[in-house]
């Protein structure tokens, strides 16, 4: 079974713990703003719809994170630029391929 818990954690302004069963990994926004992931998470696209979801309904004005989700992050309103992915409140999505 999956859960997403928030928790506090110095030098984030959110942080998330992911349990799978197999074991728990954390993520969050940095205080720099950064989207970071451990890196041996499984659910990877999951703790990333977890913080936009969070920064979408926290009106965070700006994120940033590095392209290292798995995912394609411009489906999720980032735009790249110098090497980092930005995103802002007014593009921030959560795509899904319903029909």
């Amino acid at each position: 079974m999956l859960s997403v818990l928030l928790r506090k954690k110095e030098g984030y302004r959110f942080y998330y713990v992911l349990k799978d069963g197999a074991g728990e990994y954390g993520g969050g926004l940095t205080e720099e703003g950064f989207f970071v992931c451990d890196e041996d998470c499984p659910q990877r696209e999951l703790m990333l719809r977890t913080l936009v979801n969070k920064c979408m309904n926290e009106f965070i004005a700006e994120v940033k994170a590095k392209d290292e989700w798995g995912v394609d992050l411009a489906r999720f309103g980032f735009e790249e630029r110098d090497g980092y992915w930005f995103a802002s409140f007014e593009t921030l999505k959560l795509p899904h391929d319903c029909k």
